[in-house]
């Protein structure tokens, strides 16, 4: 080696050394944005899929710029006290059932009204009351309006709310009597129950499983997926699937927060969430036969059958006129939607 060569060796070795003594030099960028994103339930159940689903498109659309920070299992509080920190901003994002929402929207009430779709494809398949779109622009238009800075930018399902019960069958109306049955606390879901001749307990769902461990309650409703993502088959041994209210899920966003950020960035949270909507729809219809599956074979789940789901549906529709009161928008917004379902189009 020749003493020039040795000089010039010596001189990339010390610009190199050099490189590697500045902040951050040989690590990972660190994101210019880091937004939280709250939900109520485990990682692997479906509010938890689409919440980290959701994370990890942010993060490849923005080359790592922007990271979301995913809130399990209900740490911000019940899914009203969440709702209420993303209106105020002290969380970016969630994902929260639209009922846990109306408190503060009204509009969103109409998802809540019994028997208002029949399929989960009218809520999250193309064209779909919660896919992006004429109708969800509509829809998030009103509750920005009515809550003052929550926007909808995204929603999702996993299936309708099925009945679960500890010791019986539900598989007709008369069955619920003598029940002791939670229920969200929404004014639109009560009626529903009223309507059934039926008095609930309003007990906050992160609560939900204690009570039924300890026999405060011996029946309530939700997907089916909640029972075995939460452990819930140790002492729910009976499940009535059926089609009388899906599980409307909104994401929501602080206005203000989104607002302030520039476009590209709006840009990447707005498309992660469509991709988002798009990926957790096919996954609910994949997973669904596996969830039973995997109650009935290894839980000893049984799963129950309707004989009277006319009665039902007939008993739920007909208190929909005291329920528009209830509904922002009321009668109107509430046959907007069913006119939608039935053409596509907003009117």
């Amino acid at each position: 080696m020749t003493f020039r060569t040795r000089i010039t060796a010596g001189v990339a070795l010390a610009l190199c050394l050099a490189v590697l003594a500045l902040p951050g030099a040989g690590t990972a960028a660190e994101p210019r944005i880091t937004l939280r994103y709250a939900h109520c339930c485990p990682a692997d159940q479906a509010f938890g899929i689409y919440a980290h689903d959701f994370a990890d498109r942010v993060a490849t659309l923005s080359n790592g710029e922007i990271a979301v920070e995913v809130l399990d299992g209900g740490v911000m509080g019940s899914e009203q006290a969440t709702a209420q920190k993303v209106q105020l901003g002290v969380v970016q994002m969630a994902g929260i059932t639209s009922n846990n929402v109306a408190q503060l929207a009204p509009s969103l009430n109409v998802l809540v009204l019994p028997y208002m779709t029949s399929s989960v494809d009218q809520l999250t398949g193309e064209g779909g009351l919660l896919r992006a779109g004429p109708y969800r622009d509509e829809l998030a238009k009103r509750v920005l309006d009515e809550s003052g800075s929550l926007k909808v930018v995204g929603g999702y399902t996993n299936s309708f709310r099925s009945l679960f019960a500890k010791d019986k069958c539900i598989d007709e109306l008369a069955d619920l009597q003598g029940l002791k049955i939670r229920a969200p606390k929404n004014p639109v879901m009560t009626a529903m129950w009223d309507a059934w001749g039926v008095s609930t307990y309003p007990i906050a769902w992160s609560e939900t499983y204690g009570a039924v461990a300890q026999g405060v309650v011996d029946a309530f409703d939700s997907p089916t997926d909640v029972i075995l993502k939460m452990g819930f088959y140790e002492h729910i041994k009976y499940i009535t699937e059926a089609t009388y209210l899906p599980m409307a899920g909104v994401v929501i966003a602080n206005n203000d927060w989104l607002e302030g950020l520039d476009e590209a960035d709006r840009t990447v949270i707005l498309k992660a969430a469509d991709e988002a909507d798009k990926a957790h729809a096919a996954w609910v219809k994949k997973v669904g036969a596996e969830v039973r599956g995997a109650l009935k074979d290894d839980h000893g789940v049984t799963f129950c059958e309707l004989k009277d789901p006319e009665e039902w549906q007939s008993r739920a529709r007909g208190a929909w006129p005291e329920l528009y009161k209830l509904v922002g928008g009321g009668k109107d917004w509430v046959d907007a939607t069913v006119t939608y379902l039935e053409t596509g189009e907003v009117k």
